[in-house]
């Protein structure tokens, strides 16, 4: 039976956390800086040289992809955002005063998965819209702009969001199963950048079998409007696939933080 009383003093205290350290606001300033200003520089970058591009370039020009790039680098910025919210605690020895607080445990993750999953998402949607309209300005410039109502489009803004909503619960699991700030960063960044980029190199059938069901990979896939890649899964397919990633890694951090000593 769930203790909804204890479950609103657990978000309450978490809040009280989360908003008094400084880096909680300075993550927030990165992931806007990095979600907003790469995308904006992408966008450019990418406009210009369109005159000059192949035709086969052209055909995959995908400018809703580029105006939404930066949130792939803003991501690292709220995944350490969420790792730290887990491990800091474990580097300064609170974490007993909030096990002894809270005895249930599974009540403290919950609470600290709840918040830093939504207050990712709801910066994640402002990031992903600004810089969809802001760089949608610069492509116009170059007459390449495309409408929020385009097919796909919205699906691919709303799904940069929620990717990096699943990504805050993700490094939450993470960092409850390592414990541990660098450690759980490392980890994060060799998934989320390093396995993707290294899984190219291998061979198709691979790729097929293995590649595309990596968590950055499936959840990327909501992103798309034009596919480049038919190995990749389909958008909700693979959001449903990258959720069983961040859902599975959270559950286990779950397990293993009611089960052994803190």
């Amino acid at each position: 039976m769930i203790d909804l009383a204890l479950f609103r003093d657990a978000v309450a205290s978490e809040w009280t956390k989360l908003r008094t350290v400084r880096s909680t606001y300075w993550t927030i300033v990165v992931a806007i800086l990095l979600g907003i200003g790469l995308g904006c520089a992408i966008s450019a970058g990418n406009a210009h040289d369109y005159h000059s591009m192949s035709f086969h370039d052209r055909l995959e020009f995908d400018p809703t992809a580029f105006s939404t790039a930066g949130l792939f680098f803003a991501q690292l910025a709220l995944g350490v955002f969420a790792i730290l919210a887990m491990t800091s605690e474990y580097s300064t020895g609170t974490i007993r005063t909030t096990m002894a607080a809270i005895p249930q445990r599974g009540y403290t993750l919950a609470a600290k998965a709840l918040l830093v999953t939504a207050i990712s998402l709801v910066l994640a949607i402002g990031i992903a819209f600004g810089a969809f309209f802001i760089c949608q300005q610069i492509f116009a410039h170059y007459h390449l702009a495309v409408s929020i109502h385009a097919p796909g489009v919205l699906r691919a803004v709303i799904g940069a969001a929620l990717y990096i909503g699943g990504i805050a619960l993700f490094a939450t699991g993470l960092a409850t199963i390592i414990r541990h700030t660098a450690g759980a960063i490392t980890t994060l960044v060799a998934l989320v950048f390093i396995l993707p980029s290294v899984s190219q190199l291998l061979p198709h059938a691979w790729k097929v079998d293995f590649a595309r069901y990596l968590p950055a990979n499936a959840g990327g896939a909501i992103t798309q409007v034009v596919y480049t890649n038919n190995d990749s899964l389909r958008p909700w397919p693979g959001f449903i696939v990258f959720m069983i990633w961040c859902v599975g890694t959270a559950a286990i951090g779950w397990y293993l933080l009611r089960t052994r000593d803190v």
